[in-house]
């Protein structure tokens, strides 16, 4: 995983869940890619954008197909698209790039904004002390565990995904908040390989939280999950910004 620059202005969200559960949730992400996102430099999809992704044959299922072709227009508009893997959403591959026009990285990626050396990453690595999920995020990324379920019809692939998902949700409300948050040790360690910005989702919180490093200062950004209103993160060219879509009254976040 090596370092690649990305100048000028970038717009980082995730999980937004997206659905045919939540329809007012994909039409508010609509107007905020026709609003905000369209012109930007960058658009980075963190993770659990979707709801669940199956594989190949999911560009050719009708729930997401508008999300998609969104998507390829602001691509094709000249924004950069880009994808990293969540916990509900890491089977998608080159057929999301094909399709929509969004560049898939896999797990994390470096990237370099402005003077921030930066980690970008879905976030559910660093819940650690959740040892179930942590089993579960080791087998299904497993390669031959993934190729067969690629490889699966998709009539099949979509019925596993959606009582993997139902099974989430119930698992979620069975653990402690203990379990499900980020461990400071998992941080640190991600901090270890030498950035000093972390920008990441999975925790449904937004925040901006600095940890002394020991000689150097490396500040974490969470990002929040668009259940009441959207909230994301932006790279002005210089630095981070947290933002709010719509605006809230009075101005600014």
């Amino acid at each position: 995983m090596g370092a690649a620059p990305d100048g000028g202005r970038a717009i980082f969200i995730s999980d937004l869940h997206l659905s045919d559960r939540h329809p007012g949730r994909s039409a508010l992400f609509y107007r905020f890619l026709e609003e905000r996102a369209a012109g930007t430099g960058t658009l980075w999809l963190l993770g659990d954008f979707f709801d669940y992704w199956i594989g190949p044959a999911h560009v050719q299922l009708g729930e997401h197909r508008e999300t998609l072709l969104r998507l390829r227009a602001l691509a094709d508009a000249g924004t950069t698209v880009k994808f990293i893997w969540g916990n509900r959403d890491f089977q998608a591959g080159s057929e999301l790039s094909k399709f929509a026009g969004v560049e898939v990285l896999g797990e994390s990626v470096e990237a370099t904004f402005g003077a921030h050396r930066t980690l970008l990453i879905h976030g559910d690595s660093f819940c650690s002390r959740d040892r179930g999920h942590q089993v579960f995020r080791a087998v299904t990324r497993n390669r031959v565990v993934k190729a067969i379920y690629r490889a699966l019809p998709s009539g099949v692939s979509l019925g596993i995904a959606k009582r993997l998902r139902a099974r989430s949700e119930a698992g979620v409300a069975r653990k402690s908040a203990r379990t499900m948050s980020f461990a400071d040790e998992a941080i640190r360690e991600a901090f270890a390989r030498g950035v000093d910005t972390i920008v990441c989702g999975h925790c449904h919180d937004a925040k901006e939280v600095e940890f002394d490093l020991g000689g150097r200062m490396g500040r974490l950004y969470t990002l929040g999950a668009w259940e009441e209103e959207a909230e994301y993160l932006e790279f002005d060219g210089q630095e981070f910004r947290r933002r709010v879509f719509p605006e809230r009254a009075g101005g600014k976040a």
